[in-house]
């Protein structure tokens, strides 16, 4: 967002965060932090602790994403996962459950949201077998702190004995069918915080997954390590909680990412723990067997890095299925079975690496993240934010958005407001990746013939927060002299359907990943019959969706054709869907 200088960035009636803070460590002390199967097996009473001891005891240490269609399901999956592992002669430390988006919500608005991927904690018993099914230690770092329902499910989270619970990144998601404002969300989330800060001495920690949020649409690697610093400066500064980071997803370069490790673990202060180093999402193909070759390359550099710095952080590998969809639970342990070889092997391979180099690269992240870090605390308290109070913070950068702030505080010498992208010291692969294809688009594209305008008004959105393909297809219609509509991302379908209306549309784009892509055609297709609208319906991405009788979310992209949606695989189809020619 551009910051409109006629309007305040902030309402003048919000509440006090201080005083949130306050009202979340009252109905902190109202609660009593569990300890989980895996803690009392261990004896110790928290992660951290435990965490510690395996440390202390050269262990590597390894978690895993899982999250089936619901609960019951994701237990199941958990106690195979368990009793596999422990056939194969390993086993696996903690998990973090991907929950279905509606969990963000409360429970009275979860009928009107389309289902994701990922289950739903309905009752106590599910918060308590997170943390009772398998000693695997769980972390809720999805659709919890954030979220409209950030207070109750840091209680139950805390007393499930759920020690990480996040996610701080995702506090600028937006929740489907949520009915109140962002101030009202944040304010829910600062007294979370402060529900986690009454529990600090307890070893409760706020987790923050960096690429799930703004991070994902910085274009500069060092805006990771000063938005790390940002988060941190909040949440144990302001707040008095700990904050516990993770990393990984979006970084295809094996030496960046060993470079960012030791970044991420030299800012931290002395008793901090992250959370997890996850391996790449983005390099995957529909090749299987070759993403293997990724996997490997990717989890040797991760390994040798946290041997490095001695950091002892739980490594994610991701399975090599993940590009095509949910992993099976056999696929999980699979990758940990490539984990734990590799793990065995690595600290011989140590002089192999060019560490002179790699260690300089993570002093220039350290370097520009801090600047990063100082000029967005300069430029807010500019812009009249109170730096003491969490609320107005949050609320402030959500309001502004990460390209804002990226533009205006960027790592360089002298940030201008008034830039439209900066000149990254150290590109992020997701910017080197969208660079790449924005010229290979617009080189292919604007050598077609221009369509008439005035026939083509396009929306285009996403139904979650993937924003890279939206960026995509707005590059393309750009090269073709076409303005579209752009809804964003998080995008309703009653929200789609109102743009539509009022701009005249001639078409909705959308993309969509998160296992919901019939369930939300459905949606918006009855969206636009109570707007007796008739306007084609574009989608791609992955078009799948959860069944109850299949284990993973089923592509169902002959059920949206046969609903009369256009199914497109790449910009040449949705295009050929548009009736855009050569």
């Amino acid at each position: 967002m551009r910051l409109d200088p006629e309007r305040p960035l902030l309402p003048a009636d919000m509440p006090d965060g201080r005083d949130l803070v306050a009202e979340g460590r009252r109905l902190g002390n109202e609660i009593t932090m569990g300890v989980s199967l895996l803690c009392r097996e261990h004896g110790v009473r928290s992660e951290r602790a435990y965490r510690q001891k395996m440390h202390a005891e050269g262990r590597l240490m390894t978690s895993m994403n899982l999250g089936m269609q619901t609960w019951a399901d994701t237990a199941e999956a958990l106690r195979c996962i368990h009793d596999e592992t422990q056939r194969r002669g390993f086993r696996i430390d903690r998990y973090n459950m991907n929950a279905d988006r509606r969990m963000g919500l409360p429970p009275e608005f979860w009928s009107q949201a389309a289902k994701e991927t990922g289950p739903m904690l309905e009752t106590p018993e599910d918060w308590r077998a997170t943390a009772e099914t398998v000693p695997i230690q769980p972390g809720l770092g999805d659709m919890m702190i954030g979220t409209p329902m950030s207070v109750a499910n840091a209680c139950r989270a805390i007393e499930a004995g759920v020690c990480n619970v996040g996610n701080m990144s995702q506090f600028n998601w937006r929740y489907p069918g949520w009915p109140g404002d962002d101030v009202e969300q944040m304010a829910e989330m600062v007294k979370a915080l402060g529900v986690m800060a009454t529990h600090a001495d307890n070893d409760a920690m706020v987790s923050s997954y960096l690429d799930d949020g703004f991070c994902a649409q910085f274009d500069d690697y060092c805006s990771y390590i000063g938005w790390a610093l940002f988060e941190r400066s909040i949440v144990d500064e302001l707040v008095g909680a700990r904050l516990s980071i993770s990393y990984g997803g979006l970084t295809r370069s094996p030496v960046v990412k060993a470079a960012m490790v030791l970044a991420l673990e030299a800012i931290k202060p002395d008793g901090a723990m992250n959370s997890a180093y996850y391996c790449d999402t983005t390099a995957y193909t529909a090749d299987i067997e070759a993403n293997h070759a990724v996997l490997v390359t990717d989890l040797l550099y991760m390994i040798l890095a946290q041997l490095r710095c001695g950091s002892g952080v739980p490594i994610n590998p991701t399975p090599v299925t993940e590009a095509v969809r949910a992993p099976t639970w056999q696929e999980i342990v699979d990758a940990h079975a490539v984990t734990r070889r590799i793990g065995e092997q690595a600290a011989g391979l140590m002089d192999s690496i060019d560490w002179p180099h790699i260690e300089a690269l993570s002093a220039r992240l350290v370097a520009g993240g801090r600047r990063f870090h100082d000029n967005i605390l300069a430029g807010l308290a500019e812009l009249g934010v109170d730096m003491i109070d969490p609320l107005q913070i949050l609320l402030a950068v959500r309001r502004m958005g990460p390209h804002e702030i990226e533009a205006r505080y960027a790592a360089g010498d002298v940030p201008r407001a008034e830039a439209d992208g900066i000149e990254p010291l150290i590109p992020t692969d997701t910017y080197r990746d969208l660079v790449e294809r924005r010229s290979r688009i617009h080189a292919t594209f604007s050598a077609r013939t221009r369509p008439k305008m005035q026939h083509i008004r396009p929306v285009v959105g996403s139904t979650d927060i993937h924003e890279y393909a939206v960026d995509l297809v707005v590059e393309a219609l750009r090269a073709l002299d076409i303005e579209p509509i752009v809804a964003g991302v998080d995008v309703d379908p009653d929200v789609f359907a109102e743009l539509a209306h009022k701009h005249g549309a001639t078409a909705v784009l959308i993309s969509t990943h998160n296992g919901m892509a019939l369930d939300y055609a459905e949606r918006l297709q009855r969206e636009f019959q109570a707007r007796e609208l008739a306007v084609p319906i574009v989608m791609g991405g992955k078009l799948n969706q959860d069944r109850p009788d299949a284990p993973v979310p089923v592509d169902v992209s002959d059920d949206l054709a046969r609903l009369g949606i256009h199914v497109c695989d790449d910009i040449d189809g949705l295009l050929a869907a548009l009736r855009i020619g050569n």
